[in-house]
This record gives C-alpha cells, sequence and structure tokens, in this order.
C-alpha cells in the first residue's frame, strides 16, 4: 500500500503553510489544553463560551472565516503531566483523528500543535531520554497507523473495484522538530514501512498468509534488494536434519502440500564492518496456525491463532525498516520459522523424545508449547554462526553477538502485563543493558516494553527427571496456570540450544534476550466478536534500540 506524500515544515508557521500548501484540505490541532486552541482557531473561543464541553472530545469544526482552514478537526490528547502518562497519548490521539479525518473526507491533513509537551518530564527512562522527545515522530506514525489497510483488505478492495481508504499527503508544523525535516520523514517511514509488512503478514487469515505464501509475500518485498540477502529453504528433508524440533512440529501440516514449512534467512551487512558495533541475530517465531496439535486448543481457545505468526512477522517488517535505513553500526542476521501446527495422525505428541541441532534429548511435555519447539534449533544455528564469526577475526568480529527470540509465545505474558511487550535477558543480555535499551526506546516511541527477569528456577524447571532426556519441553499445563509461565520457555531454549554454554563466564559470551509479545502485537479488545487489530509492534522499539 503506498504511503502517502509525507511534509514537516519547522520553520513556518501555520499561516505561511497553508497559504503556500493550497492542496491541504483540512487542518488537524492537536492540543493537551483547550484554551491553547483559542490563538489558533479564532472561532473556538465563542464555541467554548457556548458549550462548556466544546473541545473535550474530537469534533470536526466548519470556521465561517476559515481560519485557519475551511476545515478544522479537533483533536484533544488529554493528560501528559500526570506521572503515569507517556507519548503514546499522542499515537492515540493521532490514530483516532487520523480515521475521523477519512471518514470526513480530509485526504490531505495539515497537523499542528496548539501546545507542546516538551517540558514535561516523568523520568521514564534508564537513559534520561526526555519522556516525549520524539512525540512528533510518533504523532505521524498514528496518523499513518490510521491510514492503512492490511493486504487482504486491499486485495478485496482491488477485487470489487473500490478505492483503498487513506491519505494523500500528509503534513505537520512545529518549530519544535529536532533534526531535519528529511531526517524526521525518513526515520518514521522506515519505521512505518517496517509495521506495514508485519502487519501484512500477521493480521491476514492463516490460507491468505500460509508458510508458501508469506514466503511469496516476502520474496516480491526483498526482490532486486542490494542490502538485504534473503534465502528460502523448502526442502523437507533438509528441514528435518537441520530444524528436527520444528520438523515435529510440522509433521501433521505435511499431508497438506499447502500449509509445508518454509525457513526463510535474512542477512543485512554493515556497508563499513570497521564501524560496527553489534551483531544482531533474529529469530521470529512464524506458526501461521495453532490448533495445539494433539494437546489441542479446545473451548474456543483455538480463536485467533492465525496470528500466532506476529513473532516472524516482526522479524521480517524489522529486517525492512534495516534495509530502508541502512544503519552503519550494526550487522543483522534473521531467520523466521514458517511452520502450521496442525491435527493428524502424523502429529508429535507427549512423552516423544527428540533430539534438537544442538543434541539434547527433549522430552515433549505438550504440544501446544511449539512455538519454543520451532525457534530453538534456529536460535542453534546462529550460535553456532556467531561463534565462527568470532573466531575469523573479521573487522566485525570483536563487536558482541546479541541474539533474540520474537514471538507470541505465552497468555501468561498477557496475563502478567496485559498489553505490552516483555524482554527478559540472560547475563551478556544485562550486561549490554538489552531490555533496558529496548524499555527507553519503546517509551519514548510510543511502542513500550516491560521488562522481566530470567531466574534459576526457569532453567532448573525444566531440567531432566531421569536419564531419557536431557531437557523437559513443558509441563502438561497452560502457561497461564504455570508458575513463571513466561519466563522457562526462554529457560528451556538456552538450555535446548546451547546458549546456556555462553554465560558471563565464558570465553565467548553470547547474549540472549527473549521477546513475548503475545501482549502487543495486536490490540487486547475486538470490536464486537471481531478479532483483534495487529499493531505492528515491536518495529518502534527496536529500531530505536538498535538502529537509531
Amino acid at each position: 500500500m503506498a504511503l502517502p506524500q509525507l511534509h514537516v515544515f519547522n520553520n513556518a508557521s501555520l499561516t505561511e503553510v497553508t497559504e503556500q500548501n493550497t492542496f491541504f484540505d483540512g487542518v488537524i490541532v492537536l492540543y493537551s489544553d483547550k484554551k491553547a486552541l483559542f490563538n489558533i482557531v479564532p472561532c473556538a473561543q465563542a464555541m467554548a463560551d457556548l458549550d462548556a464541553t466544546f473541545g473535550e472530545s474530537l469534533q470536526v469544526i466548519i470556521p465561517q472565516d476559515a481560519q485557519p482552514s475551511k476545515r478544522v478537526l479537533l483533536a484533544p490528547v488529554g493528560s501528559v503531566s500526570n506521572d503515569f502518562d507517556d507519548v503514546r497519548r499522542f499515537k492515540d490521539a493521532a490514530y483516532e483523528a487520523g480515521l475521523k479525518a477519512i471518514k470526513v473526507g480530509i485526504t490531505s491533513p495539515l497537523i499542528y500543535f496548539a501546545d507542546s509537551p516538551a517540558q514535561n518530564q516523568a523520568d521514564w527512562t534508564f537513559s534520561a531520554e526526555q519522556d516525549y522527545a520524539y512525540f512528533i515522530e510518533v504523532t505521524l506514525l498514528g496518523f499513518l497507523e490510521a491510514s492503512f489497510e492490511p493486504i487482504d483488505v486491499r486485495e478485496h478492495l482491488e477485487r470489487t473495484n473500490k478505492p483503498i481508504p487513506g491519505f494523500k499527503e500528509l503534513g505537520l508544523v512545529s518549530s519544535l522538530v529536532r533534526e531535519s525535516a528529511d531526517e524526521v520523514i525518513q526515520k518514521v517511514l522506515a519505521i512505518e514501512q517496517g509495521k506495514r509488512v508485519t502487519k501484512d503478514i500477521g493480521s491476514p487469515d492463516p490460507e491468505r498468509m500460509s508458510p508458501i505464501n508469506i514466503v511469496k509475500y516476502l520474496e516480491e518485498q526483498f526482490k532486486d534488494s542490494p542490502h538485504i540477502k534473503m534465502t528460502v529453504i523448502e526442502d523437507i528433508e533438509v528441514i528435518k536434519q537441520e530444524y528436527p524440533l520444528a520438523h515435529a512440529v510440522t509433521r501433521a501440516s505435511l499431508a497438506v502440500p499447502r500449509h509445508h514449512p518454509r525457513f526463510v534467512h535474512f542477512e543485512y551487512k554493515s556497508p563499513d564492518q570497521s564501524q560496527v558495533k553489534e551483531n544482531l541475530y533474529f529469530v521470529g517465531k512464524g506458526v501461521t496456525y495453532d490448533t495445539g496439535g494433539a494437546d489441542i486448543k479446545c473451548s474456543g481457545h483455538m480463536r485467533d491463532m492465525s496470528r500466532d505468526k506476529c513473532g516472524a512477522a516482526a522479524v521480517a517488517g524489522f529486517m525492512k525498516t534495516v534495509e530502508l535505513l541502512q544503519p552503519k553500526e550494526v550487522n543483522v542476521t534473521a531467520g523466521l520459522a514458517l511452520v502450521r501446527n496442525s491435527i493428524g495422525s502424523d502429529a508429535y505428541v507427549s512423552d516423544e523424545i527428540i533430539y534438537s541441532r544442538n543434541g539434547s534429548r527433549v522430552l515433549i511435555g505438550n504440544t501446544d508449547a511449539e512455538g519454543r519447539m520451532v525457534m530453538t534449533d534456529l536460535l542453534c544455528e546462529f550460535k553456532e554462526r556467531a561463534v565462527a564469526h568470532k573466531q575469523a577475526g573479521d573487522a566485525s568480529s570483536n563487536a558482541p553477538s546479541l541474539m533474540f527470540t520474537v514471538a507470541t509465545l505465552t497468555g501468561h505474558a498477557i496475563r502478567a502485563y496485559d498489553g505490552y511487550a516483555i524482554a527478559l535477558d540472560n547475563g551478556f543480555a544485562r550486561r549490554n543493558k538489552v531490555s533496558q535499551r529496548l524499555f527507553d526506546a519503546g517509551h519514548i516511541l510510543g511502542d513500550p516494553f516491560e521488562i522481566s527477569t530470567l531466574r534459576r528456577e526457569d532453567l532448573d524447571v525444566v531440567q531432566p527427571g531421569r536419564s531419557s532426556e536431557d531437557v523437559v519441553q513443558a509441563n502438561d499445563k497452560p502457561s497461564t496456570m504455570t508458575n513463571r509461565g513466561h519466563q522457562y520457555p526462554a529457560g528451556f531454549m538456552l538450555i535446548a540450544s546451547g546458549l546456556n554454554k555462553h554465560g558471563l563466564a565464558h570465553d565467548q559470551p553470547i547474549a540472549y534476550t527473549h521477546l513475548d509479545i503475545a501482549g502487543s502485537s495486536e490490540t487486547i479488545s475486538a470490536v464486537g466478536w471481531s478479532l483483534p487489530r495487529t499493531t505492528g509492534s515491536p518495529i518502534a522499539a527496536l529500531t530505536g534500540a538498535f538502529l537509531l
């Protein structure tokens, strides 16, 4: 879907911009204090005198004097000075204002802030970064989110010869832009493009975005890219050999050719290896539909399981942002495990012992704990690559290796932290402040993270209980009914991949951070009986933490 043309004006007044750019067909004013409107919208004072509730909700007004525009959309932001407020006030207001603008027929809005949050500071971040440092970028991202429809909707509209609703132009006037207009626009568009790829994969139904169709979509997204190398593994025997735990999960789907698995690898190398400060590795869980397998999801719990691919969707989206920003200080390697956890006569079952790529004997405890299974062997492979890269003596070999698993992994994550993404570090990741960086970046970019912890109990609980296994995959209960239900899966992946042997005391330590985005990848609530809206999280947080 084409993005609107963005314009950022940081050295001109609202009047100057509207007079010189007549294609803007409406002005959207955001404000925290409605008294700030009176100098911007001259007729607002009279309206407020007649209506005590004026300016307290989203509304369109048609000023008789056409000042500052023939159509003005008032968008209250709400409080920005409370101890618990954050920049999402602007994101939420922008999203709702964007939807309203499109409905009333404003296709090229100009955004203006009647007042500013710049002086408000609640000391949220570890780095002492200003809470509202990026409120302009977050506002633009909110409007862009309102002007997006996922690929299945776009295809339907094309099929029925209907236009795709959205903005043609999007302008913003502010003297508080911290960087040049071009830099702001580049940053916002890179994040938004990544979010759109994430939502295009994550939102549609499990047939439209099956493993095979996800690959087709990605091949189109990254075709002829000079910066991103993309490779696809589709041979079932190769998958069985290289990723045996994931192959076990996908066994029941092999009877249906259109549901066959795919593994996707991405590689980005900095154009100047001497400037590389970190080597990043991302593993994305792409379970295109999760029936639970033999331990079947019942009583309605299978609903929304087409969204169990949002971890892989986010990793793919992040690679799109990497492609657009072309950062010099990181190398990025990524892998997507695209599988379907189906039900069938060849489904893997509890009590099986399956060898991981690392050679660990994994005792299966619950086939509905498939997410950790599909990611572990990729994590092991990237561990091997990180060790080899360290030993190669290249210009970037001494830069630390940071590994991530990204997944909508557990219901416990939602039970514990509601609609927030979660980050958990091993020791070397803590030393590199990975979760703290994600927390800070997410906070100032409106894509928040909570920091959870990996403890010794999370590794102890999956230890073998007999000589037949080396590690236990899960118990027989849902994560929501298990103590530390979102933490111990990371303990399992550490052990089964062999990453637990690369801690702080090792001569080649590797950072590992598990990101459970079950709460943030889609909205917590839905409209009526429909499915929730996918959000594109955590693209903004990842970009802020590692690319900007």
